[in-house]
């Protein structure tokens, strides 16, 4: 598995490239010819740094790799070419932050396209009234992904709702991901099949700073599950989508999966998961279907997208609700390694931002119950506003999660805007009793979409 992936992944890369050298080049001179128009001149700066970070085939991208890591800079290759009735997005990029942390891959998206077949024309008397088309049904869409990432610094203060922030323990990690990923639509139903195959490796190393210790200097008894071996895993995953929009005013996007991790070599990790999000969005004044949402911008937007992207210079603001619980399934006498399982506090490992006025990673849990509210409101051209409202908690076991002892988190500040996505917050928060939190973070969604694997 974990040599078959790669192997699949470069020689399927190599053909598409092989077969585009032709309109490579072209998109290489165009870019070329781009760059001399648009940084030839003092004046020119602005256009010359958009065209740095949104320029196809190559473009910098840069954003928030992980909490407690820095932001994280590199380089991005990407192309999108259509094929009969596929449309295939390939990006390979690789940045890396201040303390060294990392992070490279491969990816690519096949989105299945209509036929292009020619339409029997039919001559009749001229309607009355305009005809309303119907909107398009989404589309099938496979996301093909091999990934590295190396975290050198991240937190560990114990498992459960009840740690103390004195507990508090470093470590870093390597994680490779190598998978597939399937979503197919029932037409215009908003259901949507959803099904994985990964091949997980993880390697946890010991880190420390002059205020925390290594995870590893730990007394044995508090050294947590996974800490001193890491089997490689071999996870699945399969669910239900709903994603509907009623009219420009309310959006619905729930999803439930149901994840297996199966450890080969060390049955005694092996656990199953399920994955519950509901999350609804209203639009205070209408969605903007002309503005780019974040799978435009980074590694992974398209040059199609970005060329009609403008600055939202009118009223535009939403408000979220979000529900989200996650419960662990653990054979007797196996256990969750604790890399695999979920936090709260600060934000988590992929970058969610999850009672924000905690540390990052403060609560750690195989089972975890998080309501959340936030509204934001665009206030000056590019500027924002927003606030958010967390609750939630974690569990060691499913019967630890209740309606009960619930920690608390509040936050306010300014976002920085592309189109009507909040790329860049800059946040306080405050409640929960362990003090206030400053974020400023450049929205990790920057260095990749919804079709990349979670880091846990």
């Amino acid at each position: 598995m974990r040599g078959a992936l790669p192997l699949a992944c470069f020689l399927f890369c190599s053909s598409a490239v092989a077969q585009n050298q032709g309109f490579l080049g072209s998109q290489f001179s165009r870019e070329g010819e781009e760059f001399r128009n648009s940084c030839s001149s003092f004046k020119s700066l602005a256009s010359c740094g958009q065209l740095l970070v949104t320029g196809t085939p190559l473009r910098i991208t840069a954003g928030s790799i992980a909490p407690q890591n820095g932001m994280a800079f590199g380089p991005a290759f990407v192309f999108d070419k259509d094929y009969t009735g596929w449309r295939m997005n390939f990006n390979a990029d690789a940045v890396a932050s201040i303390n060294q942390s990392w992070r490279a891959g491969v990816y690519v998206k096949l989105t299945r396209t209509p036929s292009t077949a020619p339409v029997p024309v039919v001559l009749t008397q001229r309607p009355t009234r305009p005809i309303q088309s119907a909107p398009p049904a989404p589309a099938p869409e496979i996301n093909l992904y091999a990934q590295a990432i190396s975290l050198n610094h991240l937190n560990y203060y114990g498992i459960g709702n009840f740690t103390s922030r004195n507990s508090l323990a470093l470590f870093g990690m390597r994680e490779v991901i190598e998978g597939a990923n399937v979503v197919f639509p029932f037409g215009n139903s908003g259901l949507a099949l959803f099904a994985e195959l990964n091949g997980r490796s993880v390697s946890i190393r010991g880190a420390s700073s002059s205020t925390a210790p290594s995870l590893f200097s730990l007394p044995p008894s508090s050294v947590p599950p996974g800490a001193i071996s890491q089997p490689g895993f071999l996870q699945a995953g399969e669910g239900l989508r709903f994603n509907r929009d009623f009219g420009s005013a309310f959006d619905l996007d729930y999803s439930a999966v149901y994840q297996e991790f199966i450890a080969p070599s060390n049955s005694t990790f092996s656990f199953r998961r399920l994955n519950l999000d509901f999350s609804h969005t209203i639009w205070l004044y209408g969605r903007r279907l002309s503005g780019a949402g974040s799978h435009s911008y980074g590694p992974d937007g398209s040059q199609e997208t970005l060329k009609n992207h403008h600055y939202v210079r009118d009223r535009n603001g939403s408000i979220d609700l979000s529900v989200l619980l996650t419960e662990s399934y653990v054979p007797g006498g196996h256990v969750v390694p604790f890399y695999f399982q979920p936090t709260l506090g600060g934000a988590d490992i992929n970058g969610d931002k999850l009672l924000p006025s905690y540390p990052d990673y403060r609560f750690r849990g195989p089972n975890l119950l998080l309501f959340h509210g936030g509204i934001e409101h665009s206030v000056w051209g590019p500027i924002g506003l927003q606030f958010l409202a967390d609750f939630g908690k974690v569990g060691a076991t499913r019967g630890e999660i209740g309606f009960d002892h619930f920690r608390h988190s509040y936050a306010t500040g300014l976002t920085i805007r592309a189109g009507d996505f909040p790329a860049v917050s800059i946040l306080f928060a405050w409640g929960g009793g362990e003090g206030t939190h400053t974020i400023a973070e450049v929205s990790p969604s920057l260095l990749g979409s919804s079709g990349r694997p979670s880091l846990f």
